[in-house]
């Protein structure tokens, strides 16, 4: 008798309960990001019972059949199992391989260019030029040398003054601690280049390429940044137009997560002391609150590259 209610005892913590819907979403454990095409398997005393892959956009229920535990795999990714006890309705997976950077070699020039190259929005409202370090793209040299960085390339939208920038690229340190809101902190954020300052005139728009001479180590990741200097009006006098006159930059649909921007408090107006890794904290509370990916024109970032040639 007290063998069979044992056995009895291990098949109720084992089998989930009638009715009781289980569900998961995998998430890149270093960006939040949605991960498709996942394939999980279902053992039952060491025996595969049932095998699936995850959908693209939205939780995975699993199927009401008997399991004990669950192994998740996926290419470039680490293999990663769980006890049916210990199975949460958030997996994280740690990749194994990291791609590199999209790299694009012109036909004419050759040059590289470093950074996405997506749709450019242009509903976008897109974000103003800074007069201090409240955004970047953090950009990194994943090729297999050096490279000399010749300019940056980004779009605007209409210009309507004159505006005087430059371009900045920092040394930085992402804190990681918190997955889910990943940070740099200004503190630790060193300049390692300043370019000399650029003109846009009125009228000006679509793609600019700004002048810039940086060596870019191989493995080397630096924040691109931009710093408004003035805004001038026809008669070359300094001068601080109405926001709706500022210059914007242009945005583009993204697939990554380096876009650190500041965050503003909605109750006290207060802007955060920290970059945050905008995309990263979009994809979590997507996966936590709706349990689905965002759609592709909530994920986008600055339109910006780095256009150099081999070392």
């Amino acid at each position: 008798m007290i063998r069979i209610f044992s056995l009895f005892i291990g098949l109720i913590f084992s089998f989930p309960i009638a009715g009781q819907e289980i569900r998961f979403i995998p998430l890149d454990e270093e960006t939040s990001e949605f991960l498709t095409d996942v394939n999980f398997q279902l053992f039952h005393q060491k025996k595969k019972v049932f095998a699936g892959i995850t959908p693209e956009k939205e939780a995975t229920i699993l199927p009401q059949i008997a399991f004990d535990s669950i192994v998740f795999s996926k290419f470039n990714f680490e293999t990663k199992g769980y006890a049916l006890d210990q199975l949460n309705e958030v997996i994280y997976l740690k990749k194994k391989i990291y791609e590199l950077d999209e790299v694009v070699i012109g036909e004419v020039d050759q040059k590289i260019a470093l950074g996405e190259h997506n749709r450019i929005l242009p509903q976008s409202k897109g974000m103003y030029i800074p007069k201090e370090l409240t955004f970047g793209i953090l950009l990194v040299n994943n090729q297999p040398f050096d490279m000399a960085i010749e300019n940056v390339r980004w779009y605007v939208k209409k210009v309507t003054h004159t505006t005087h920038y430059r371009i900045l690229f920092y040394k930085v340190v992402v804190n990681k601690e918190s997955i889910e809101h990943p940070y740099i902190s200004l503190f630790k954020a060193i300049p390692v280049y300043i370019s000399p300052i650029q003109k846009l005139t009125p009228k000006q728009k679509n793609k600019v390429e700004t002048p810039v001479s940086y060596t870019l180590d191989q493995g080397e990741e630096i924040l691109v940044a931009f710093e408004l200097i003035d805004y001038c009006d026809a008669t070359e006098t300094v001068f601080s137009p109405p926001k709706e006159e500022q210059t914007l930059i242009k945005f583009q649909c993204s697939n990554e997560t380096n876009f650190y921007t500041k965050y503003r408090d909605i109750v006290t107006q207060q802007e955060s002391e920290e970059l945050y890794n905008a995309n990263a904290w979009i994809n979590y509370d997507f996966a936590f609150q709706f349990f689905k990916k965002p759609s592709k024109s909530i994920i986008r970032t600055p339109a910006v590259n780095l256009i150099g040639r081999k070392l």
